[in-house]
């Protein structure tokens, strides 16, 4: 999978945790899911204005996710899942007819150009729940431009410190300082993917805006990558770097809830945190399509998504684990899945999890970037 698709989402793709973990010593390559996509086969009549037609990451497809809506409103869902990268989504909908894709879900990070080339509807604040939402995703900047408000994120997730709790307390992973410790020596697993290594990295070294450096703030982040590696026993693809974990391995890793959280729920010793330095963030936002004839549909649809109810079942999705933007959804968690998704106390969550958290998005230099994973991993 290449580095331009592993954006749009945390890292386990489409492949549910059980399936992982289910693949022990064998190989296997990702495919394409989608689901039919009626409203694009030949002869089909103009979509209807009781539809809506939506292009979005796993998960959507899964039993009861769509069936309120479509119950409360009497609009049906026409969806296609999409298992192609962020540029991809956002090259259909600017390739496609006028009302192909009413609604798409890329990173946010994909949003401000999109916004600017004409291919999103400015969406309106007052339209949806974020007075119920955490703060820092409610206006999370990647979703506005010049001011005006294109995307909502919906589904969203964090890099920081993931570390086997019979071995390590939560407070000794409050710093990334712990990779580092001679007692983990060769024990720290890491995913092959630079830009949320590099930008927790970046993190670490005291950049509020991880990706965006000058040349010294970018040959220092590359001395602290490289300083790194003696202390790092594995890089690998995501199932690599799990199945190596469950069995006792590795201890700590760079990953945050879509990786612990399906290996806690699994019964397997593993928790996770964003350090006192902040982490970085994957997320999906919620988009409509500037060229819908279908608006109104779009705003409830993206009104449902918004709300608590769907995006606590999204939250614990077969696909992956994800956190939760609306804060009332949290409430609606089981309570094993609230406190395996660290959703218990609120307030807490804020002030540790969410207080330092920067987008994940590529920077200006990124083939530098990627240059100096690629001579990481070649030490």
């Amino acid at each position: 999978m290449s580095d331009r698709t592993k954006l749009n989402t945390p890292g386990a793709s489409r492949w549910t945790r059980r399936r992982v973990l289910g693949t022990a010593g064998k190989g296997f390559a990702l495919g394409t899911t989608a689901l039919a996509a009626p409203w694009l086969l030949p002869g089909r009549a103009s979509a209807q204005a009781s539809e809506v037609n939506v292009l979005a990451f796993g998960g959507y497809e899964e039993p009861g996710m769509l069936d309120a809506f479509q119950e409360s409103t009497g609009i049906k869902v026409n969806l296609k899942i999409h298992d192609g990268s962020d540029e991809e989504m956002v090259a259909l909908v600017r390739s496609s007819p006028a009302g192909t894709f009413d609604i798409i879900t890329p990173t946010s990070a994909y949003v401000p150009r999109a916004a600017r080339d004409g291919l999103l509807l400015e969406l309106n604040p007052g339209d949806y729940p974020l007075d119920d939402y955490f703060e820092i995703i409610a206006n999370w900047p990647p979703c506005y431009v010049d001011g005006k408000m294109y995307g909502l994120v919906n589904r969203f997730g964090y890099y920081g410190i993931t570390y086997n709790h019979e071995k390590f307390s939560e407070d000794d992973v409050a710093s990334y300082s712990v990779l580092w410790d001679s007692a983990v020596s060769g024990r720290v697993a890491l995913f092959d993917w630079f830009l949320p290594n590099m930008g927790c990295l970046s993190k670490f070294n005291g950049n509020p805006q991880p990706y965006d450096l000058d040349a010294a703030a970018f040959g220092a982040l590359v001395d602290r990558l490289t300083s790194l590696r003696p202390q790092v026993g594995l890089v690998g693809n995501t199932s690599q770097v799990i199945q190596a974990m469950a069995g006792g391995s590795y201890d700590l890793a760079i990953a945050g809830e879509w990786v612990q959280a399906g290996m806690y729920d699994d019964g397997l010793p593993f928790k996770a945190r964003v350090p006192e330095e902040g982490g970085v963030t994957w997320d999906q936002a919620v988009c409509i399509a500037a060229n819908t004839p279908r608006m109104e549909n779009a705003v409830k649809f993206v009104q449902y998504v918004a709300g608590p109810r769907f995006q606590s079942m999204l939250a614990i999705a077969k696909t992956y684990y994800s956190m939760v933007p609306n804060k009332k959804a949290a409430e609606l968690l089981p309570d094993d899945k609230r406190e395996l998704l660290n959703l218990v106390d609120l307030d807490r969550f804020d002030e540790v999890f969410m207080a330092n958290l920067s987008p994940r998005k590529d920077p200006d230099n990124r083939q530098e970037w990627l240059d100096a994973w690629e001579n990481f991993k070649n030490l």
